[in-house]
This record gives C-alpha cells, structure tokens and sequence, in this order.
C-alpha cells in the first residue's frame, strides 16, 4: 500500500526535494562567501604594497585599511554568531564568562 502511495505521489515530491536541494546548495554556497575573509586579507596586503611604492598616500591607504578591517570584524562576528547557534541547537550551553577561541578546523 505504501509503495503504491509512494509511485502516485513520486510526481509531487521528486520536484519539491529537488527545489529543497538547490535551496540548500545556495545557502551553503552564499555561507561561504560571508565567512571568507581570505580576499580581504589579501587587499590588505594588496594595500601594503601599493603604499611601500607610493601608488597610496597615507590618508588613502588609512581609509582603505579601516574598510577593510571592518570587513574582517563582520566576518568573524558572523562566524560566532553561527557557532552560537550550531551550540544553542545541539543544546549546548554558552559559557558565562572566559574565553573561547575558534578556529574553524575541524568543522567539516
């Protein structure tokens, strides 16, 4: 019986999980471009340079050093967020006071 409700439904569902996969290819795609702070890191290093040949003046390559440096604020402030809520939804409970450190090995 079940079998049969399966084939009549087979329609109906293949569709849906294959809209739920993409979903969450998308998701997983867009999460790693939030939380990767290796291009930032290189245009700081990108900066560095351009202001030893003189390409930058220091006024500009300071502007351009604390925009990056928020970016990379952002970015880690998101990654805790989210080891927050993977803790909170495994039930974990936060510490109250001390420090943790993460490092995002290990992770996969």
């Amino acid at each position: 019986m079940f079998l049969i409700d399966d084939l009549l439904l087979l329609p109906i569902r293949l569709p849906v999980s294959g809209f739920n996969w993409i979903l969450r290819q998308v998701q997983t795609m867009a999460n790693e471009e939030l939380l990767n702070d290796q291009p930032w890191k290189e245009r700081l290093i990108e900066l560095q340079m351009m202001l030893e040949v003189g390409e930058l003046t220091e006024a500009e390559y300071g502007r351009e050093e604390a925009q990056v440096f928020q970016a990379l604020r952002e970015i880690r402030a998101r990654r805790e967020e989210m080891a927050r809520q993977v803790a909170a939804d495994r039930g974990e409970e936060e510490p109250e006071s001390g420090i943790g450190i993460h490092t995002g090995y290990g992770d996969r």
